[in-house]
């Protein structure tokens, strides 16, 4: 009897100190678990002594430590801090292996029955050494088995990770602390539930990566369809978004990592819709409008909230933004599906189930987290319905470019086919053509020889009549410079003839001198006059001698000018050699023209000589030929303004030609000047072509100019250019090279 009292009692001393703490009965267990969620203990601080199953907490504050971890008394100021609560356990469930499931969003040292259990992440009173571990990352404590005394106690001592930027992700609360105590055996379906996560993320992310290389070839290879490289986007951004499930759940350990993959997932999504957006647009030639940049706004608002803590962002950047962009989607293919236009069917049709399997998922999703029964299992609700929302747009849009990338190679290969076909008969009608040609060729090629022959003997008689029309030319330029020197040889000749019979005269009177002399014996003043007489004849004898070299000299440049070929270069005075040329065209002109009935030639002249012009070599005969057809072309053209309305008395004409010379550089410049008609633009290219005049019929052969410009260019190295205005006047400028001797 006393030994029963004595156990009795034994067993009462631990069941007093258990009584004065936090007791959270579990009588049955759920497949799901029992989520420990009340009756726990809290305190602030710091203290070893606080994971001794008998320390008394009654004084500590009563806390939910499933609740978020903003939301816990003193957490985020004093970083750390200490959670308390004790386990009954049901005969039932006590006979059962049970275990403890732990996530969390803090870093935690878990106390069984007061002995260390597990460390999850870095605990330490240093904020900054403090390391919390990703809230996906599920830690399995066993409970210990005792159907005599089941009773459990729990102390977990956590540490609040400062560095971290803890934000809202989806719907879910960041949970301190979730303790959940299931049976061992239903454990594994955690770890299941978690690898069917990766493994379906992995399974997007292949499928989108595939679809975005696909869509990018077949934009490559057929870059009219642009509609193909906006849907390579959405998957690529669709495919990096879910690239972040695999990852959080297989290789990120720390909850800053968490934070940034779920930030990049949330930023993915948006970045994918608009491109999916414009990718129906293309497909449907629809324009980007006001509805588009409205979209595009609010997506970056929804980013820019990202960056505000614990923000819903992330619940409006994935809800918010599939839900508008999906529906901008379904209104767009609305739009094609009343125009009839292909594919609309099958695309609205993905829309729409994708619509569907959206809502059905959020709801879900809020049931679930409110603590409702959910419309799904969790695998169910969470994995196939998202599955579904997701897949089918990309696959239902992949589908129809596909289909669409196969009509247009359909179409392309039905005309290559027709191409063929058509080569064939071309190839066919080509060799008949070909044995036509042949035929012919070989006529042609005997009437080619036969014309070949005939054009020769054509060649030859032209180079003969070119040779006759060049010939020609310098007649007539010899013609009009006879005209000149008959007038300027008559000058010099009158002189001769004066003088001579000046002379003559004087002889008589010398004569008459003489004789009267003999007679009257005045001998003295005989011999006075008789030498100024001889002075006289004198003076007239060296006049004669002068005009008479002016006269020869004169016929010596008519005998030069009218030589066949060019003579030899000799130093020439330009300055003489173009005053001598101007005078004659002047008086070659005045001389052709006595017979003109409406009136004779008339025109000012004048030159302006350099008078350090030094003797440069050329080839006086030829120059004299450019001088001379430049000064005759100026003669003609004052004459031709002249002639076009003389009786004009409010504005007197006055032809004027100038003739200068100037010496620059290593070069000699002539320039002949008129204020006649000018060169109209549309001829001024032509003028130094052979056989091209502007003059009428009969009056020019088109060869002067061509011959100026052979000598200038060809035959003295120079240039020669034209400075005309219509109506005002030419100017052309000989530059000759200049060597000094």
């Amino acid at each position: 009897m006393k030994n029963r009292l004595f156990i009795a009692l034994f067993l009462l001393i631990p069941l007093a100190r258990v009584a004065a703490q936090s007791i959270i009965t579990i009588d049955t267990l759920p497949q799901k678990g029992f989520v420990l969620d009340k009756n726990w203990k809290w305190h602030a601080g710091d203290n070893p002594a606080w994971a001794d199953p008998e320390f008394d907490d009654s004084g500590w504050s009563d806390v939910n430590p499933t609740d978020d971890v903003g939301n816990i008394p003193q957490l985020t100021k004093k970083n750390i801090g200490w959670f308390r609560t004790t386990l009954e356990l049901s005969p039932l469930v006590a006979q059962k292996l049970t275990t403890l499931l732990i996530s969390q969003s803090v870093a935690s040292e878990i106390y069984i029955n007061g002995l260390p259990a597990r460390k999850i992440g870095t605990v330490s009173t240093d904020s900054k050494a403090t390391r919390a571990v990703n809230i996906f990352k599920t830690n399995v404590i066993g409970l210990p088995y005792s159907v005599s005394f089941p009773f459990v106690q729990i102390s977990i001592r956590v540490a609040y990770e400062h560095s971290s930027f803890y934000n809202r992700v989806g719907f879910s609360r960041n949970h301190c602390l979730k303790a959940t105590v299931i049976e061992t055996s239903y454990a594994s379906d955690v770890n299941k539930y978690q690898r069917h996560q990766t493994y379906y993320g992995w399974f997007q992310v292949g499928v989108f990566f595939i679809l975005t290389f696909l869509h990018l070839s077949f934009y490559i290879l057929y870059r009219t369809q642009r509609a193909n490289l906006y849907f390579s986007f959405t998957t690529f951004f669709l495919g990096l978004a879910f690239l972040c499930i695999p990852v959080t759940f297989d290789y990120f350990e720390n909850l800053s990592d968490y934070f940034v993959a779920e930030f990049v997932q949330t930023i993915a999504f948006p970045i994918a819709y608009l491109f999916l957006i414009r990718a129906i647009y293309e497909i449907y030639h629809q324009p980007t409008g006001i509805l588009f940049w409205l979209i595009v706004v609010f997506g970056v608002l929804v980013v820019i909230s990202l960056f505000t803590p614990y923000s819903l962002g992330s619940i409006w950047a994935e809800l918010g933004t599939e839900l508008l962009m999906t529906t901008e989607v379904i209104r767009v293919t609305a739009l094609a599906l009343r125009r009839h236009q292909p594919g609309a069917r099958l695309i609205m049709i993905g829309m729409g189930i994708s619509l569907v399997m959206f809502l059905l998922f959020y709801i879900d999703l809020l049931l679930e987290n409110a603590g409702s029964y959910p419309l799904f299992e969790q695998w169910l609700g969470g994995i196939i319905t998202y599955q579904i929302a997701v897949l089918c747009v990309p696959l239902c849009i992949s589908l129809y470019l596909a289909i669409s990338f196969s009509r247009t190679n359909k179409e392309l290969i039905e005309k290559l086919r027709e191409n063929n076909d058509l080569n064939k008969k071309t190839l066919a009608q080509e060799q008949e053509k070909q044995h036509l040609l042949a035929v012919q060729n070989e006529t042609l090629e005997r009437q080619v020889k036969e014309r070949t022959a005939q054009l020769e003997e054509s060649l030859e008689e032209l180079k003969a009549t070119q040779n006759q029309l060049i010939q020609k030319e310098k007649m007539a330029s010899l013609g009009e410079l006879t005209a000149g020197i008959a007038h300027e040889i008559q000058n010099p000749l009158n002189f001769v003839n004066n003088f001579s019979e000046i002379s003559i005269e004087l002889l008589d009177e010398l004569k008459e001198i003489k004789e009267d002399k003999k007679t009257k014996g005045e001998v003295a003043q005989a011999n006075e006059l008789e030498a100024e007489l001889l002075g006289d004849i004198e003076q007239n004898l060296q006049k004669i001698n002068h005009h008479g070299k002016r006269a020869s000299s004169i016929v010596k440049g008519m005998l030069e000018h009218s030589r066949m070929g060019s003579g030899e270069r000799q130093l020439t005075d330009l300055n003489a050699l173009a005053d001598e040329y101007l005078r004659l065209s002047y008086h070659g002109l005045r001389a052709k023209d006595k017979g003109n009935a409406a009136g004779r030639f008339n025109s000012d002249f004048k030159t302006d000589f350099d008078e350090n012009l030094p003797p440069i070599k050329v080839v006086p005969q030829d120059i004299g030929r450019v001088l001379l057809n430049l000064i005759n072309n100026a003669f003609y053209a004052v004459q031709q303004k002249n002639g076009a309305d003389p009786t004009n008395l409010l504005a007197p004409y006055q032809p004027m030609v100038s003739v200068s010379t100037r010496k620059k550089g290593n070069r000699v410049e002539i320039k002949i000047k008129d204020n006649g008609t000018g060169i109209p633009d549309a001829v001024k290219e032509k003028i130094f072509q052979p056989f091209f005049t502007t003059k009428p019929t009969g009056e020019g052969t088109g060869l002067g100019l061509s011959l100026a410009y052979d000598i200038i260019t060809k035959g003295h190295g120079g240039s020669i250019d034209v400075i005309s205005t219509e109506g005002e006047g030419t100017t052309f400028v000989i530059k000759l090279p200049y060597e000094k001797t």
